[in-house]
């Protein structure tokens, strides 16, 4: 309450400090679309906060957003409960921001709007959006290509395998010299055929890294590396199989691209526990100037991010770059 002289009382100072301290930015309008008070985060308005008060939505706000907050505001009254609505605004500070506002009744022709920044929200999930259907077209190109390799491949071996079993039963009634070498043919690409299908499963999970871990994969591949590399910490437990490949493929991936790139004379390796999560560096001396937006490095980050982890360039030009990947183990 406000006392006679004008001076607030100690619970109305309490009452403005907490809106004032509000991280939303709370308006009260009248059913027209005056505004009677504008408190909270007034950062979010999209006029200077000292010319708000008094001054109508339709004056201030574009058309269409003005139409589309006053038909929330007539929802409201109208059916006298909270009413929603969201737009794109440029706010007077410069940033253009999504915001939704939820719209009360606080009496016959006049309501409480409170406006929320939504926009790193929906900047998330646009993300998230994106890098699912990007791990969708990653598998489906995956898939295709280990149906083609079975296909021209191990498959027709098989087939090849069948069609002498085929000739040989037939021999062993009319010409039973020539199964000896019928059966060395058969076996032969029966063993080629064995020998495609491990080299294919190598290619989606190194045999190394499913037997022993992620330590013992890491060090084969320091050792396969182009360039120098110091191990400098590697787990001794086995983890989960999705946080040893996924780490093992960001590892790997810099590694590659250390080797292409950038001119380093020594790369350092790191992977270790940091309480519930399993972090692993990849830095190098070079020239620096990686991109975070290849395709490698973005494939990397939705692999991490299925995981709920996060992934971390680092990269001036000039001054090496480094490659962070942060992995919940639970």
């Amino acid at each position: 309450m406000r006392r006679m002289d004008g001076v607030s009382t100690p619970v109305e100072a309490q009452h403005r400090a907490l809106l004032d301290a509000l991280p939303d930015l709370l308006l009260r309008l009248r059913a027209d679309g005056t505004y009677l008070e504008a408190t909270g985060d007034v950062s979010k308005l999209a006029n200077p906060p000292e010319t708000v008060v008094g001054s109508n939505v339709h004056e201030l706000l574009p058309p269409e957003i003005a139409g589309r907050l006053m038909g929330c505001v007539a929802a409201a009254l109208e059916a006298g409960t909270l009413a929603t609505v969201e737009y794109r605004l440029r706010t007077h500070v410069g940033d253009e921001r999504d915001f939704e506002v939820r719209v009360a009744p606080a009496g016959p022709d006049e309501v409480l709007a409170v406006v929320r920044d939504v926009t790193d929200l929906r900047q998330a999930v646009r993300d998230l959006t994106e890098s699912r259907a990007r791990i969708v077209a990653a598998g489906d190109a995956e898939r295709r290509r280990v149906e083609r390799n079975l296909h021209d491949g191990a498959q027709q071996r098989l087939v090849t395998v069948a069609l002498h079993l085929h000739m040989i039963r037939r021999r062993l009634e009319t010409d039973p010299a020539e199964v000896p070498d019928l059966l060395g043919s058969a076996q032969k690409e029966l063993t080629l055929a064995l020998d495609e299908i491990r080299e294919l499963v190598r290619g989606l999970h190194p045999q190394l890294l499913v037997e022993r871990g992620l330590g013992p994969a890491l060090g084969a591949l320091a050792q396969r590396a182009v360039l120098p590399v110091e191990l400098l910490e590697l787990p001794a437990e086995r983890l989960e199989t999705s946080v040893e490949a996924a780490a093992y493929y960001v590892v790997a991936e810099a590694l590659a691209n250390a080797g292409k790139h950038s001119r380093a004379s020594v790369v350092t390796v790191r992977a270790w526990r940091e309480g519930d999560t399993l972090a692993v560096e990849v830095v190098d001396d070079g020239v620096g100037g990686a991109d975070p937006n290849g395709s490698g490095l973005r494939g990397l980050s939705d692999r991490v991010a299925a995981l709920g982890g996060l992934l971390a360039l680092s990269s001036e030009a000039g001054g090496g770059t480094a490659l962070r990947a942060e992995i919940p183990l639970d």
